[in-house]
């Protein structure tokens, strides 16, 4: 008989699949809250890290040729980097005060992309040097590592199938180099593991569900659904933030 904690955790993952099959992001921010009532940080942590490398790569299998290679690869480079940086930055900043600011501005931005407002920037090698750095960056400070990247391809309008298939292939690589630097820190349980497999098959039907409803969706109302899920995550990152500081 299956337990209530598993039962939570199942449903956490087949929900997360369906949003990262329809959109090619937002795994983490689906699963997370979900998981953390039956499971501690760090479990959840470990578990999200597990099946986000799955549903990715179903993603990317599907979708390699409409991903911009080019483009995933020119975002993963800096944001490896950044990596490095966002572990420094958690070492001299209060976590909370960087993720109070990055959450306002990332509100700030996609507001201005849902009036149609392009970011300056964004179609140029700087902009893309400067979101996969901040990506990788705020990943390891605050874990909020998909808006700059959904800001990016938002701001340059790409169709919604190239932005699921650019998406996901750029989250792919960083959920295996986030799970390797789990298990080198020593921060993966073995028993922790059982069970991240035994939620892939939930992730999957879940992403299989996502694509399927891919070509339901319109391009406006993807657009609306990727920002708004971007508003969202600087939302939760500015009121956990605050409610930290008081």
């Amino acid at each position: 008989m299956l337990s209530a904690a598993l039962l939570v955790a199942l449903f956490a993952a087949l929900l997360a699949g369906i949003v990262t099959g329809l959109t090619g992001f937002g795994l983490a921010l689906i699963s997370t809250p979900i998981l953390l009532f039956v499971y501690e940080p760090r479990t959840v942590v470990v578990l999200t890290a597990i099946f986000s490398i799955f549903i990715n790569a179903a993603v990317v299998w599907d979708s390699w040729h409409e991903a911009r290679k080019p483009l995933a690869l020119a975002l993963v480079i800096p944001a490896l980097f950044g990596i490095v940086l966002g572990a420094e930055v958690l070492r001299a900043i209060d976590p909370d005060y960087v993720r109070l600011g990055i959450g306002a501005i990332v509100v700030f931005s996609a507001l201005l992309l849902v009036r149609n407002v392009r970011l300056p920037g964004a179609g140029t090698r700087w902009g893309t040097l400067l979101a996969g750095s901040a990506s990788g960056a705020l990943s390891t400070s605050t874990g909020l590592a998909g808006p700059p990247i959904v800001l990016l391809l938002a701001s340059r309008g790409l169709p919604k199938h190239e932005f699921r298939g650019t998406s996901a292939l750029y989250f792919l690589p960083m959920s295996v180099v986030g799970l390797a630097v789990l298990a080198f820190r020593g921060l993966v349980d073995a028993s922790e593991v059982p069970l991240g497999l035994v939620l892939i098959p939930a992730a999957i039907a879940g992403k299989a569900i996502g694509t399927a409803l891919l070509g339901r969706v319109s391009e406006r109302a993807f657009r609306a659904l990727t920002l708004g899920l971007v508003i969202l995550t600087g939302t939760l990152g500015v009121t956990t933030a605050a409610w930290a500081l008081l």
